[in-house]
């Protein structure tokens, strides 16, 4: 109804005395997004534009509307939007009219003005549905409600005129949230609607502007002034420059709205005034992308001054002059051994020292002239090892601080690069994020499964369950290395840090990469865990899955079963970690298993295979009765085997429930890896 309506009033408005191409350009607008208002907003269109212009200009708007659906027949098709709407709005300008060149290049300004103002508008609209909004949101919301002022302008109730209550409505707004500059934009909108219908185009546009500055002006004093300020901007105009005409109707409408926006209460224009300034605020979201990245810079030049190596005096040089300290300088042949016989000497304890690297020396390793002319041989051999050893000591002390240089620089390499992907993740995704289409969400019930291995009493494998929104769930499982206590640690940790950045707001991609940077810089060790993460937008109706190391995600649907897989190393192994998500749609009806590689410990292929099997023979009912069943068919008797196994069991197009074990998670349960290790990871 409301659609029909706007349709009958964009039909009337006029453009000197020819109709005016908004039901084009708003028909147009909505036929890709909401079809099922395409129809009355013709209708009312058409009723409109028959009623202002006459029947041919109806005649001309009705051909152009079969038309419209043509550009989206075929996908390729719609650039024809484009020219279709410029002969729409020349073909509406000229029905009726006769062809003169005038009227020809008056057309063509009207197509071209009208495909600029659907270009705006279109690009707008996409901008607000995502949240995108600044202040050319607010220009291209008064271009829209000036071409709905222009249908009412053909409207006269009493002695109103709604085009002229309405759009003081709108300069009394503007005024009260912009002041001056925004009271006469508003007017100078609302007289150049009122005269492109074919009214006095300097009386309309000074006078309304007028009124709107002074309103506007007022207004900064308090914004109920605004009110006083556009009477007395209007009648100074109408008193000293040029009346309106015609006057009764102007005036009344102008003293009518004046009135009705006394009664809005302060708390809706204090509302309206933080609203419009968020238009121009900073983005929170970009300058904490900026403050993130540059704390990645600094991280990085920390880890450069770790690459700097001192300068240290050879271990040679070192070990003959601590021998020469505590030995020759007290020797009588001091003078003879380092002055007259410097090189002969210095050789002599070089080969020494070699000899000292080996094995312990003694008086007898002494050779050459060093040997002949030394009368302390055995204070020299001494000093030698004492000197060695204390050189080995400080060469594998530096080599440990060499090392942990090396492994500081490899961290905050580590965190820079980590920070500096999550800056770009916050300011590439939108701050508000809308769909287009409100569709029924779908529901899911899930169900888990998991058995430690033969003789085990932990499992090490770890299971993620998380509510994003009220439309968004994920679901995760992950396989640690090895089995029993270290392994649930191990895939434990990943889950409840991978809960965690998904509750920010991270994507998946970025928090298994998180993941990963955190388990390499935890341990010079090799601790690694797989991943297999499932994202559900229940509005959407759609998936992403990421795998990392993961065994294949089963998807059976309508009876069939087809598989999933993913190719990456698991995380904690390598610095960069190859994440390919994989989106897939989800219908009602659904059934998805997500298993780790304990389940099919024989043979992959094979086991695979047996798997595919009874899910297609499986009927359809409590998620938890059949992740049981799954398990217990691939472990076979023994109910256990060589590796700890887990099957989750998603059944989507069911009212959202989730099993007890998850539920007495949500009541304060501590989760099985958490039992075992002696401090809590995860947020309480």
């Amino acid at each position: 109804m409301g659609v029909g309506v706007a349709g009958a009033i964009f039909g009337q408005a006029m453009l000197y005395h020819h109709a005016a191409p908004f039901v084009a350009i708003f028909s147009l607008m909505v036929w890709p997004k909401r079809r099922h208002w395409y129809a009355p907003l013709m209708l009312g269109g058409l009723a409109g534009t028959l009623l202002a212009a006459g029947w041919l200009s109806a005649v001309v708007l009705l051909a152009w509307g079969l038309v419209v659906p043509l550009p989206w027949y075929r996908p390729g098709w719609q650039f024809l939007r484009w020219p279709l709407l410029a002969l729409g709005a020349a073909g509406l300008f000229l029905a009726g009219h006769a062809g003169t060149s005038y009227t020809l290049i008056v057309a063509a300004l009207v197509a071209a003005g009208s495909i600029l103002l659907f270009f705006l508008l279109s690009r707008e609209l996409e901008r607000v549905l995502v949240g995108d909004v600044d202040r050319r949101t607010l220009v291209l919301a008064l271009a829209s409600l000036g071409c709905l002022i222009a249908g009412l302008a053909g409207y006269q109730i009493f002695d109103v005129n709604p085009s002229l209550f309405f759009g003081a409505l709108v300069m009394l707004s503007a005024t009260a949230i912009q002041g001056p500059a925004g009271g006469a934009v508003a007017g100078a909108t609302l007289g150049v609607t009122l005269a492109l219908r074919g009214g006095s185009a300097d009386v309309m546009v000074g006078i309304l502007v007028a009124g709107g500055f002074l309103a506007g002006w007022l207004g900064t004093k308090h914004w109920r002034w605004a009110s006083v300020g556009l009477v007395a901007g209007v009648l100074l105009y109408a008193v000293f420059i040029q009346m309106p005409s015609p006057l009764k109707p102007f005036w009344v409408s102008m003293a009518g709205a004046a009135a009705v926006f006394q009664a809005v209460p302060d708390s809706v224009i204090a509302i309206a005034r933080r609203w419009a300034e968020s238009f121009a605020g900073v983005n929170a979201r970009d300058l904490l992308g900026e403050r993130m990245t540059k704390i990645a810079d600094v991280m990085r030049e920390m880890a450069r001054a770790f690459r700097v190596d001192e300068e240290i005096q050879a271990p040679e040089t070192q070990l003959v002059q601590s021998v020469v300290e505590s030995v020759c300088k007290k020797c009588s042949l001091y003078r003879s051994c380092w002055e007259d016989e410097f090189y002969r000497s210095y050789r002599g304890l070089m080969d020494l020292s070699a000899k000292a690297e080996d094995a312990v020396v003694t008086d007898e390793d002494l050779e050459g002239d060093l040997a002949r002319r030394c009368i302390r041989p055995d204070a020299v051999a001494h000093a030698t090892n004492l000197a060695m050893n204390r050189e080995k000591e400080r060469a594998n002390f530096a080599l440990r601080i060499k090392e942990s240089r090396a492994l500081a620089e490899l961290q905050l390499t580590g965190l820079a690069q980590l920070v500096a992907e999550m800056a770009q993740d916050v300011q590439a995704t939108p701050t508000v994020k809308r769909r287009r289409w409100r569709v029924e969400p779908l529901g899911y019930r899930v169900g888990v499964a998991k058995r430690p291995r033969r003789g085990g009493v932990i499992s090490g494998d770890s299971e993620l369950i998380c509510d994003l929104s009220p439309t968004r769930v994920v679901f995760g499982i992950s396989d640690g290395m090895g089995v029993g206590p270290r392994a649930a640690w191990e895939s434990g940790a990943a889950m409840s840090l991978l809960e965690q950045l998904l509750m920010a707001g991270f994507s998946q991609p970025l928090a298994v990469r998180a993941v990963n940077s955190t388990l390499l810089l935890r341990s010079v060790d090799d601790h690694f865990a797989t991943l297999d993460l499932l994202l559900l937008d229940q509005e959407a109706r759609q998936m992403e899955i990421v795998k990392v190391a993961a065994s294949p995600t089963f998807i059976r649907r309508r009876g069939h079963v087809f598989e999933v897989r993913g190719h990456s190393l698991p995380v904690g192994i390598v610095q960069d970690v190859a994440i390919d998500p994989i989106t897939q749609p989800v219908e009602p009806g659904d059934v998805v298993v997500m298993v780790t590689d304990g389940v099919m410990e024989d043979d992959q292929r094979s086991g695979e295979a047996r798997l595919k099997r009874f899910l297609e023979q499986m009927p359809v009912g409590d998620p938890e009765m059949m992740a049981e069943a799954l398990l217990s068919f691939m472990l076979g008797d023994s109910q256990d085997g060589r590796d700890d196994a887990l099957v989750m069991v998603i059944v989507i197009g069911a009212p959202s429930s989730v099993a007890p074990y998850a539920e007495q998670a949500d009541n304060g349960a501590v989760p099985e890896w958490q039992r075992i290790t002696p401090i809590s990871l995860r947020r309480g």
